[in-house]
């Protein structure tokens, strides 16, 4: 009793500790059966499925693991115990998981600007990976055949066999110089029968875009043709141009004897898909200028009207006139002048004057010598 009095215990105070403790463990197992029916009561009353957060899973998990497998099938009624293990073994593997981080496999990809100037030399040549490779060598950029296969197998783009043809924008850049169009258009005009449809037959340089040839007619038949074609063959050697090609649509008027004409002084006629006017876009642009600035403001009388406004037109359009598709250069000039983007600004002196044509209906500025 000594020794117990000695190690500092007070068996007086012992019973009264006991009680309370006794009185707590009854409070709480009051209170633990209550919540219990009040969660199957709850539970009752909820229908579908309780889906659960990050958060909310990790609390029931430390909770529920504190309990113990034997007293948690007894107490954990909002979900399986089962499933309350599962959720410690997805949160066990989420610690130790580093996919954010993780690098994809192999070397990291090369810059953007790599990538873009791959893809240009692809889009832009017929090239396979070896040739593409030899010409970044050429700009100090160091890649390997296979990094060039994957950059052009991520951005969309197939080996070179399969990467498409020649389209007809790179067929006319390419022909330009010895490349012609032609095409028609209808235009109403009043005779002493009334209204009546007439032709109008050009031809124009694709490069110089100078309107060789305007031409109306009420009928447009073989031996017409065939002259025009003539006339064109005479404006050509005149102006030291030398087709090879001239782009027409599959119109009736284009006749094989038409053709025949054009083979005989060697140029070859190539016909445009089936309904596909942009494949003649020059000649289609052509039409809505003579028409848009020239003729739709004018009401014309008989065939020789028609044909003076023509001509009058391609005279304006071919020495007056700049042209975007050609740097805003007139077509007569296209050879001594640069482009508007290339011009220097300098000092211009002189008076401007306004040149008209058809009564004012067509207007050109320049300055007087």
């Amino acid at each position: 009793m000594q020794e117990a009095t000695n190690q500092g215990l007070n068996w007086a105070r012992l019973p009264l500790i006991a009680t309370i403790a006794r009185l707590l463990c009854r409070e709480l197992t009051l209170q633990n059966e209550y919540l219990r029916e009040e969660n199957k009561i709850l539970n009752s009353r909820i229908e579908g499925r309780i889906r659960f957060d990050d958060d909310e899973r990790r609390s029931l998990v430390d909770a529920a693991l504190a309990l113990g497998r034997k007293l948690m099938r007894q107490v954990v009624t909002i979900v399986k115990p089962d499933t309350i293990l599962k959720w410690q073994r997805r949160l066990e593997r989420d610690k130790w998981d580093y996919s954010e981080r993780r690098c994809g496999p192999g070397r990291p990809r090369k810059p953007g600007e790599i990538e873009a100037l791959v893809c240009r030399l692809a889009r832009e040549n017929i090239w396979g990976y070896r040739r593409i490779r030899g010409e970044l060598a050429k700009l100090d950029v160091v890649i390997s055949k296979s990094c060039v296969a994957d950059i052009l197998r991520r951005n969309g783009l197939p080996p070179s066999p399969e990467r498409g043809g020649l389209t007809w924008r790179e067929f006319l850049s390419r022909h330009a110089d010895v490349l012609l169009c032609a095409d028609f258009f209808t235009q109403e005009v009043w005779t002493f029968c009334g209204l009546q449809r007439a032709f109008v037959l050009f031809v124009m340089h694709v490069r110089t875009r100078t309107v060789l040839l305007a031409e109306a007619t009420f009928s447009p038949h073989t031996r017409w043709m065939q002259q025009q074609v003539r006339n064109v063959l005479w404006e050509c050697d005149d102006r030291g141009i030398q087709p090879r090609f001239l782009i027409h649509d599959r119109d009736a008027c284009f006749s094989p004897e038409f053709d025949t004409v054009l083979r005989h002084a060697g140029i070859e006629p190539v016909r445009t898909p089936f309904r596909a006017p942009n494949a003649n876009s020059i000649a289609e642009r052509w039409v809505r200028s003579a028409r848009g600035e020239c003729l739709n403001h004018l009401v014309l009388f008989g065939l020789n009207s028609l044909r003076r406004t023509v001509r009058s037109y391609k005279r304006f359009f071919n020495e007056r006139r700049p042209h975007q598709g050609i740097g805003n250069r007139v077509p007569m000039t296209i050879d001594n002048l640069p482009a508007t983007d290339q011009r220097t600004d300098h000092d211009a002196t002189g008076k401007i004057v306004c040149d008209v044509a058809l009564g004012g209906l067509l207007k050109s500025y320049r300055r007087a010598a």
